[in-house]
């Protein structure tokens, strides 16, 4: 009888500990992000598409199930001569002018490389590259809007976007907007094409790298955990 009571008050101290433990574990609000697709070390064809797909999640939400908006995350490609080297598995973070952009609605007409409603972010780097007043022009353009610089076509003002992230959109498309090397995409899922810088070698492969770029709460950081760099040989 003692025993069959004893083994019943354990039953019962445990069951409680587990609930109490339950209840006073917080829940999981870092960022965790995740490429699921392309496959790491896989193969693909130079100049290919590859297709991407990217779950983020982040204070109790992910992209996943649709609580956190798909231009949450941004996907980078760099072209690396070796795949396998030391270097090629050190991500660098994201430039915060591309933070602004998945923020904004400049990708509404500005694509990254293509041409859409707008120039590219590329083909206004060229444009401007080496021009003393490119940066501050840009800004203005940006924030009280422009017509007539591509055409006909008129850039609407985004009085939302503040002075300090709109010079920052504007240095980084001058400074970095047309390199080969390195080509972004906003969402969780797309394709980005297999790019390579010259002619490559049989090492030369790309790295993929993907991040969260929405809203934060005071005080968090976009360090995220997850498998948020993938490494793809090229063929």
């Amino acid at each position: 009888m003692n025993l069959k009571l004893t083994g019943c008050s354990l039953a019962a101290v445990s069951a409680f500990s587990f609930a109490v433990l339950l209840q006073a574990a917080p829940a999981a609000k870092g960022v965790q992000v995740d490429i699921t697709s392309p496959a790491d070390g896989s193969h693909h064809a130079w100049n290919s598409q590859v297709s991407y797909a990217v779950t983020a999640s982040y204070d109790g939400k992910s992209t996943k199930f649709g609580e956190l908006p798909a231009n949450d995350v941004v996907v980078r490609a760099a072209y690396v001569a070796n795949v396998d080297a030391p270097s090629a598995h050190r991500a660098s973070a994201l430039p915060d002018a591309i933070v602004q952009i998945s923020q904004s609605n400049c990708t509404g007409c500005h694509d990254f490389n293509a041409g859409s409603a707008g120039p590219s972010f590329a083909a206004i780097g060229k444009r401007y590259s080496g021009n003393a007043n490119s940066v501050a022009m840009l800004a203005a353009h940006i924030r009280n809007g422009s017509t007539g610089a591509w055409g006909g076509g008129t850039m609407p003002p985004h009085p939302d976007i503040l002075p300090a992230q709109a010079s920052a959109i504007a240095h980084w498309i001058v400074a970095h907007g047309n390199d080969p090397a390195v080509h972004y995409s906003i969402g969780k899922s797309g394709s980005l094409r297999m790019t390579a810088v010259g002619k490559p070698g049989p090492d030369s492969g790309v790295v993929l790298s993907a991040f969260y770029t929405g809203r934060l709460n005071a005080g968090d950081s976009r360090a995220a955990a997850g498998r948020t760099m993938v490494l793809v040989h090229g063929s």
